[in-house]
């Protein structure tokens, strides 16, 4: 900020250029997207993600790591810069305005974007607020590694007492997660780079009761815009798997080709368990459920494991090794499954619970809530 603040007094003609010319092409309704990316070569795609997968809306010739795109977008909404040079695609919003992407040669460090409202206010709050909340979830992450692996080490697991603590501040976290979104987005309830921040902090991390109540605080505008508008469709998914309401069905094949329905299950309490192999979080939460599984088996309680993986060696020896021995679904397929897409799954793990009717009666149930919900149904 400091940086800025000084280029800016510095050079007020230029800046102003700047400031204008991003106006002029907002009010003509369309885009100039200039960038300098040393490490690029070739050909640079721009990339809109559509239904999951991105899709390559235009090239641009690079020359000297520098590129230029013009065209327009109804609404802001989310782009990427791809090409061979970057290690990961350069996601942005993209508004009809003057933008600049600057890339340092450094693989790691990050781009810097210039000219979209929208974007600027989006990533000033992972700049402010979200750096606060991070720093803290670094801090319990590494003590909550260094207790299991010293837990392992002497050949037990971390006491219930211990992890009830960490439960208890990831829960006071979240907390502090949902007041600071909830602040930023009062203080910028008219862009569409806020909802950008409810989209990423609680559609992608799903708590849509959260989302809904900050969504209806944004003005109409940046309710209707395109970033809006997957929230919206987000909402609606969700609302379909609301408690009480039935759930929908899945036919998958199992690792023999098999294919399990759903309501093969009927007449019992069925936890659907989205999950795969690379799942950090999925592999710790495992023997959690492994536990429920054993203790509350023969009394009608039964889980569908359904896997988010590509490839059928990883997701095999992650059943094997984790001994989950239940049954198991997948149709490889990534984030590309179909009752992932139907059931609105964002990011795993992910569950439902479902009773007897085939009715979903919890969501996301994971450690001492599995527990506990699991008790007050068998009990």
């Amino acid at each position: 900020m400091k940086n800025f603040k000084k280029a800016f007094a510095i050079l007020p003609f230029a800046a102003v250029m700047i400031c204008s010319g991003a106006q002029s092409f907002a009010q003509n309704g369309k885009y100039l997207l200039k960038g300098n990316i040393p490490v690029a070569s070739g050909k640079i795609y721009l990339e809109h993600e559509l239904n999951g997968n991105p899709v390559k809306v235009d090239s641009a010739q690079v020359v000297n790591g520098k590129f230029v795109f013009k065209g327009s977008v109804k609404s802001p909404d989310f782009y990427s810069l791809n090409t061979k040079g970057l290690k990961y695609p350069i996601q942005f919003i993209l508004e009809n305005s003057a933008i600049t992407v600057t890339k340092p040669a450094d693989s790691l460090a990050s781009a810097e974007i210039k000219g979209s409202s929208a974007q600027e206010v989006y990533q000033s709050f992972y700049k402010g607020p979200w750096k606060e909340i991070t720093t803290i979830a670094g801090g319990i992450y590494d003590r909550l590694d260094k207790a299991e692996k010293a837990a392992k080490a002497a050949g037990t697991k971390v006491d219930s007492l211990t992890r009830a603590g960490f439960d208890k501040e990831f829960a006071d976290l979240d907390k502090k997660n949902q007041i600071a979104v909830k602040e930023y987005v009062n203080q910028h309830s008219s862009s569409a780079g806020t909802a950008a921040i409810i989209y990423d902090r609680f559609i992608g991390y799903p708590n849509f009761p959260v989302a809904r109540e900050l969504f209806a605080g944004l003005t109409k505008e940046a309710q209707q815009s395109a970033i809006g508008d997957l929230i919206t469709k987000a909402l609606a998914t969700d609302a379909k798997t609301a408690k009480g309401k039935a759930a929908p069905a899945i036919s998958m094949s199992n690792k023999d080709g098999k294919i399990v329905h759903l309501s093969d299950f009927k007449g019992k309490y069925v936890l659907i368990d989205f999950w795969a192999s690379w799942c950090g979080p999925c592999r710790k939460e495992n023997p959690n459920v492994v536990a429920a599984y054993k203790k509350y088996h023969d009394k009608g309680f039964e889980i569908l494991g359904i896997s988010l993986d590509s490839k059928k060696d990883a997701w095999l020896k992650a059943i094997e090794a984790d001994g989950l021995i239940w049954t198991h679904v997948s149709e490889l397929k990534g984030w590309q499954n179909s009752a992932a897409k139907e059931y609105g799954v964002r990011a795993v793990p992910a569950s439902f619970l479902i009773d007897p009717n085939g009715n979903v009666v919890g969501k996301d149930l994971r450690g001492e809530e599995l527990n506990q919900t699991l008790a007050q149904l068998f009990k």
